[in-house]
C-alpha cells in the first residue's frame, strides 16, 4: 500500500512497556506485522521490556530494541526482573535507552501501547525530547478498552496528570475496543474537548478466523479427538486455572492441551506437567508461535481474561470458559462481563474448588459446538493500520540536526 508520492521511507516508532505477562508484546506485533505485511515504504521500530521478545517470530522488517526488564509486583509498583539490580537504576536505563532511540530513528509517528506516560513516567523525557528537536512527529496512543475499574483508573489519572498529557502531547487516541461495549471517554473522565482525538477500532486480534488445519495438529502433536484448550498468558499467575482445567476436563473424561507460557516458573510448570501425565489425558507445553491455530482446533477454551487471548478466542468461533484475574486490576474481569453479556464467553470466577466449579460451564461449552452471540468488531488491527498510516503519511518540512552535545560525546 503506498503512502504518498516522494518515495521517502517512513518511520513508525512503538513503545510496549510489557511489565506483565505477554499482552502488550503479543498487540504490538499484531500491529506491526500489519503494517509491514501492507506497507512496503515503513520502517518499524519496537521498543519493548519483555524478556521473552526474542522467542517470538519478528515479521520482516521490524526492528526489536530491547529494554532492561521490570516486572509488576503490585498496582502501579514495579521491581527490576533481575533482583540484583536496583529498579532505580533500570528505569533511568530504560529512559535513556527510549530517548537515545527517539532521536536516531526520528520517527514520523509514535505509538504508545497503553500507558499514556509510559510505566512509571519513563517516556516523559522522551516527549520532551520529541517536542524540541522533533516537533512534527505524531504521538498517538493505543489504549485498551477496559483498564481497571473506571473510579480507580480516574483517581489513578488524577494523581498523575494524565488528563494534561492527553492534552499536551498526544495527536491521536486509537481505542482497541467498540463504544457500544464501553465509551471510553465517558468511563474515564476525558473531557470533551479531547475527544475529537479519539478513534474506535474495534478489538485487535492477529487475524481472522482460521481454519482448523491438518497440520497443526500433527506439528503441534495435538490430540485427534475433541480436547479442551487450556490457556494461561505469559503463566506468571496462571497455574490455578491450568489445574482447574485439567481437573475438570478429567473430570469430563476429555483430554486437555495445557499452555503454560514462558514465564511460569520451571518448579510450578515441572509439578502441573507430573500431575498432567500422571492422568493419562493431558498434556503440558509451554509456548506456542500461533495459539490462535491451536485454539481452532480444540472443542473448547479455558483462558484467563487477557485481551489478546480473549479477542483470539473469539475470533476462533470456538466457545470459552474465562476465568479473569481479578488482582492487582479488575481489568480482566470486567472485559470478560462484558463478553458473557453478550454471549459470547462463558465466565467462572476465581477462587476455592475452582475445578468443581468449572465442570458443568465447561461440559455445556463443548457441547456448545460453535460460537454463538451478538457479534462484535474484530477488524482492529487492520483500522489501526489505516490510521496510523494516516500519521506516517503526513509530510515533514524539516529533518532535525543531531544536537552539537550529541555528536561530540560520539567523537569523543
Amino acid at each position: 500500500m503506498s503512502i504518498s508520492p516522494g518515495g521517502r521511507l517512513r518511520r513508525l516508532l512503538l513503545y510496549s512497556h510489557d511489565t506483565y505477562g505477554l499482552g502488550h508484546l503479543r498487540r504490538n506485533l499484531a500491529i506491526a506485522s500489519e503494517m509491514l505485511r501492507t506497507t512496503k515504504q515503513l520502517q518499524v521500530v519496537l521498543m519493548s521490556g519483555s524478556p521473552v521478545a526474542p522467542r517470538f517470530p519478528m515479521p520482516r522488517g521490524l526492528s526489536l530494541v530491547s529494554l532492561p526488564s521490570v516486572v509488576k509486583v503490585a498496582a502501579e509498583e514495579y521491581a527490576a526482573r533481575e533482583g540484583r539490580v536496583g529498579f532505580g537504576i533500570v528505569s533511568r536505563a530504560r529512559a535513556a535507552i527510549m530517548a537515545d532511540v527517539a532521536l536516531r530513528f526520528q520517527p514520523d509517528a509514535l505509538l504508545v501501547d497503553h500507558a499514556p506516560q509510559g510505566m512509571k513516567g519513563e517516556l516523559l523525557p522522551t516527549f520532551e525530547l520529541l517536542r524540541q528537536c522533533l516537533p512534527e512527529t505524531r504521538i498517538v496512543l493505543g489504549l485498551r478498552d477496559v483498564l481497571d475499574d473506571p473510579a480507580t483508573v480516574r483517581c489513578s489519572w488524577h494523581a498523575q496528570g494524565v488528563l494534561e498529557t492527553l492534552e499536551q502531547v498526544y495527536h491521536r487516541i486509537l481505542v482497541y475496543g467498540c463504544q457500544e461495549i464501553l465509551d471510553v471517554a465517558a468511563a474515564y473522565g476525558i473531557p470533551a474537548r479531547l475527544r475529537s482525538r479519539i478513534s474506535y477500532c474495534g478489538y485487535v486480534s492477529r487475524s481472522s478466523k482460521p481454519a482448523e488445519d491438518r497440520a497443526v495438529r500433527d506439528r503441534g502433536k495435538l490430540p485427534e479427538g475433541p480436547f479442551v484448550l487450556g490457556t494461561a498468558g505469559g503463566g506468571e499467575d496462571g497455574v490455578a486455572v491450568l489445574r482447574a482445567t485439567l481437573r475438570a476436563a478429567q473430570a469430563l473424561g476429555a483430554e486437555s492441551l495445557l499452555v503454560t507460557g514462558p514465564l511460569m516458573h520451571k518448579e510450578i510448570r515441572d509439578e502441573l506437567a507430573a500431575e498432567a501425565a500422571a492422568s493419562g489425558r493431558a498434556r503440558v507445553v509451554e509456548f506456542v508461535t500461533d495459539l490462535q491455530r491451536v485454539m481452532a482446533c480444540a472443542a473448547a477454551i479455558v483462558t484467563m481474561g487477557g485481551y489478546n487471548t480473549l479477542c483470539e478466542a473469539v475470533a476462533s468461533g470456538v466457545p470459552t470458559v474465562v476465568v479473569p484475574r481479578t488482582w492487582p486490576r479488575r481489568e480482566q474481569a470486567i472485559r470478560a462481563g462484558l463478553f458473557a453479556e453478550r454471549g459470547l464467553v462463558r465466565v467462572v470466577n476465581p477462587g476455592d474448588e475452582l475445578a468443581e466449579r468449572l465442570v458443568l460451564p465447561l461440559r455445556a461449552a463443548m457441547a456448545q459446538g460453535g460460537s454463538r452471540g451478538t457479534p462484535i468488531d474484530l477488524c482492529g488491527t487492520q483500522k489501526v493500520r489505516e490510521a496510523l498510516l494516516d500519521e506516517v503519511a503526513r509530510p515533514w518540512t524539516r529533518r532535525i540536526v543531531v544536537p552539537r552535545q550529541l555528536r561530540e560525546r560520539e567523537s569523543a
